[in-house]
Formats: C-alpha cells, structure tokens, sequence
C-alpha cells in the first residue's frame, strides 16, 4: 500500500489532535455532556492502528482516539475517529461508513467486540460563505418513504464548522491549544489576519513544564502558516518577533528557523529576516553593538544583546556590516 497523500490541513491537524490535553478539550466543549460524564479521561489514548485503506487515503488524516466508558467504567471501547475536512464532499456519511467499516472489520479480525465510534469531522474554508450543510444520511436519496427508510443506514458525526463561527463562539471557546489550534486551522491561511492577530495566533512556550512538547506544537503552527501563505521576508520577521515576544525564547526562535529549512519552506529566509532586520536597526543602536562588537570581537550575539539592550538578530546583522 502506497503512502498516504498529505497536506499541510493534515498535517498540522494530525499534530494538534495527537495531542491529549487537545482531544480532552475539544471533547468536553463539543461534544454533548451526557457522553462526557460516561468517559474515563485517564484512560484516554490515541490509538496506534491506522485504518485507512488504499481507497480511504485520500480522505483521511486518521487520528483515532480510544477510551473506557460507561457509568461504571466497563472495559468497553468507544472510539473517536477525528476527521479533518478544508471541502466539503459530497456524501460525506459514505467516506466516514467506509472508515468506520475499516475498524469493524479490524475488531473482528481480532477476535474483539464491535466498538461504537463517535465521527468528529472539523471543518474549515478560507471562504466563509462555504459553509458545511450537515443533513441526515437518508436526505440524500431522492426518493424514499417510511417503508424504505429502515433500510437506509442510520448515524450521526460530530460536525465542527470553523467557517460559521461567529466572533461570540470564539470567544466562548476556553483559551488553551485546543483554541489555538482551531484559530490556526481557520486563518492561518489568512496572510492579513494572521500577521494583524499573531499575538492570538502562536502558543507561548515560556517556562512551562510542557516546554519540548509545546516547542513541538508551535514550530508546526509556524510551518503550516508559512506554508498556506506568501509572505514577504519583512513579514516573516514581524512574525517571528511577536513570536519571541509572547514569551518563546531564542530556543524556540531557532527551532524555528530549523525546521523550516528543513521543510524546504521560503528558501533563503533567513538571508530575507536580515536584510529585514537592517533596514529596521535605528542608528543609535547600530552605534551601541557597534561599539561592543569592536570592543569585543569575540562575544556571543546573545550577550551582546542583552548588554546593548537589543536583539541576537540585531548584533548578527551588525556584525556582517563590520565584517567581524
């Protein structure tokens, strides 16, 4: 079987929602209360089988969840098969029966019971009038009466449409990744947006206990807005200073900067950020890291930095300027 086709929708997706703390999140906002007060969190893991078939790759991202349930916390299996969708098709109902088929058969060819799945499909389009029109499977027949009806399969998914969001469910949305990682998925295709709003845009990695993990999630919302994007090196810089500036250290910064090149992603940036960075270096503090810099030759661009009360970029720039 042929590796499944990918995109940068996907990918970012599958980031985000192979996240624990995202999938707890995202549960306990969308999904009705009643099934949230049957499911044991703590035994909430992601599944490590993909059930895509050669027929399915191109629909899904596969990102299944797994978790006990019930009132007294019985040894049954409920699955949450998270579904990403940027268009909407035409029958989705028949995409997700195929999946769900997939891990049926899966169990029975484990010798395990059957285990109910629960369909979550989130949706987003760059155009906002392209909303997702959710309607009961048995619609689509044209014609079909009380007598037909049984025999129509019946279910549900849970539809989350990023696109109908109003600026009132945004907000009621918690802050934490779960909301940054729908903003993303919603406007990270968006260059105004993005580079008007990136303070609300990127995670802030700080001093968190979870510092690697969420380096992680940010270097993936920095290379999916890159690559749904086409900004100048000027805006790149803007945004990898508000970056910085949210609270995401020069770790971060070069984690970055790294894992864009290795991605092939908006090849000589950095060379772009530093022409970026000179044009914007005011005279006075040229001046100041010049002075150090001439002084001391040998110094890191960091402390340089912190002694002249400007930025590793700023030094770095002046330093090819005095060709030191």
């Amino acid at each position: 079987m042929k590796p499944p086709t990918t995109n940068p929708h996907d990918e970012f997706f599958k980031v985000a929602f192979s996240r624990q703390d995202v999938v707890e999140e995202y549960i306990q906002q969308f999904l009705a209360q009643g099934l949230v007060q049957n499911i044991d969190f703590q035994s909430l893991t992601i599944s490590n089988n993909s059930y895509i078939s050669e027929q399915l790759q191109e629909y899904f991202a596969d990102v299944v969840w797994e978790c006990s349930y019930g009132a007294d916390r019985k040894p049954v299996k409920i699955t949450f098969l998270f579904e990403h969708k940027s268009y909407v098709p035409k029958f989705p109902h028949l995409q997700l029966l195929r999946y769900m088929l997939e891990i049926w058969d899966d169990c029975d060819h484990n010798k395990l019971p059957l285990t109910p799945v629960v369909p979550i499909v989130v949706y987003h389009n760059k155009d906002p009038k392209r909303h997702w029109r959710y309607k009961p499977f048995a619609e689509y027949f044209k014609e079909i009466d009380e007598f037909l009806l049984p025999y129509v399969p019946a279910f549900d998914y849970q539809l989350t449409d990023l696109t109908s969001f109003s600026q009132e469910a945004w907000q009621m949305l918690k802050a934490g990744l779960l909301l940054h990682s729908l903003r993303t998925l919603r406007f990270g295709g968006d260059e105004e947006y993005v580079l008007q709003n990136s303070k609300l845009m990127f995670v802030s990695v700080g001093d968190s206990e979870k510092k690697e993990s969420l380096e992680t999630f940010l270097v993936a919302q920095f290379v999916y807005i890159l690559k749904n994007n086409e900004f100048s090196p000027e805006n790149v810089q803007k945004i990898i200073q508000t970056v910085k500036n949210t609270g995401n250290n020069m770790n971060s910064y070069d984690h970055l900067m790294q894992e864009a090149e290795k991605k092939g992603i908006e090849k000589g940036i950095e060379k772009g950020i530093e022409k970026g960075i000179e044009k914007g270096i005011s005279q006075k503090e040229r001046e100041v890291v010049g002075n150090i810099l001439t002084q001391f030759p040998n110094w890191e661009d960091e402390k340089i930095a912190n002694l002249a009360t400007s930025t590793p970029e700023v030094v770095c720039a002046v330093r090819a300027e005095l060709g030191l």
